[in-house]
This record gives structure tokens, sequence and C-alpha cells, in this order.
């Protein structure tokens, strides 16, 4: 019973967490991206229009390749591949660069991932427990991105906070 509450919690946080890089980040911290990278709304907005075309044509093959090989093992190579864009975004890419990342984000996030996380979920309810199943994944990820949403805020008031604690401390 407890692997099978801990399969369900790690198909949450995954579902969830693989959306990280390409869409929370600049939905949280859109202002800061755009200044770091140098970039318009209208550059981003390009950005995802790449990734949604390459979201696209990766549905269908990815539900050929759910059924092909194992969930766990396409799961996992999405969560790698998915973090190493993460890690190549931290080089701080040009232009070009981003549009390439955001079209392999499209093929890690839904060619590897999103069919193989049906596929286990779909597997973990069984032929009678789908309908719970797919509301405990969907419900858990909502429950996971406003988790996040909220440390996230709680860390951005804290360190907002930090520079008026430091001024007081001198002037005393």
């Amino acid at each position: 019973m407890l692997s099978r509450f801990m399969l369900m919690l790690t198909l949450v946080f995954a579902g969830e967490i693989v959306f990280l890089l390409p869409f929370h980040t600049t939905r949280f911290f859109r202002p800061t991206m755009l200044e770091a990278f140098e970039l318009t709304n209208t550059q981003l907005g390009d950005f995802f229009a790449v990734y949604g075309v390459m979201a696209l044509i990766c549905y269908f093959p990815g539900g050929a390749l759910a059924d092909r090989f194992s969930a766990r093992a396409l799961l996992t190579a999405s969560l790698i591949a998915t973090s190493a864009g993460g890690l190549y975004m931290a080089t701080y890419p040009d232009a070009i660069g981003l549009v390439a990342l955001f079209g392999y984000w499209g093929i890690t996030t839904i060619l590897l991932f999103w069919a193989a996380l049906i596929r286990a979920t779909r597997e973990w309810g069984g032929h009678d427990e789908q309908g719970m199943a797919f509301g405990i994944l969907e419900g858990g990820r909502g429950l996971v991105a406003a988790l996040l949403a909220s440390m996230g805020d709680s860390a951005c008031v804290i360190h907002a906070r930090e520079p008026r604690r430091a001024q007081q401390h001198r002037t005393s």
C-alpha cells in the first residue's frame, strides 16, 4: 500500500516539476528573465510558439513510445533531459539558443514525458479506478503548483524585507 501511494506521489510531483523550467520560470520571473537574457516579450512569446509547435508534433509519436517502452524509463529520461536543458539555460544562451532550447523542451516534456505519465497513471488506477487515479494526479499537480508558487512568493517577501532590516540596523 505504501509503495502504491509513493508511486502516485512521485507521478504527481514529476507531473508538475517537469514543467518548471519551460513554464514556471518565465511565469514567475518574467521581468528578471527578460532583463537577464535581453529579450522582449515578443521574443519570449516566439519561444513559447516554438515549444507549442514541437509539443503538438510530439503528442502522437509520444503515445507510440509510451506503448513500446517502460513508462519509468521514459519519465526518468525526460526529467534528466529537461533538467539538462536547465543547465544549458544557466549559460545565458542568445535568442537562437533559446529558440532551440524551447523546442528541445517541447520534445523532452511531451514526446518523452506526457504519454508515459498518462500510461503510468492509467496502470496505477487499474481497470476500475482510473477516474480516481487521474483525479489524484491532476488535483495533486494543482496542489503542488500552488505550494511551489506559495513558497516562491514567501521567498520573495522575505528577500524584499531583508534590505529594510539591514537598513534599520545601520541607522540604529
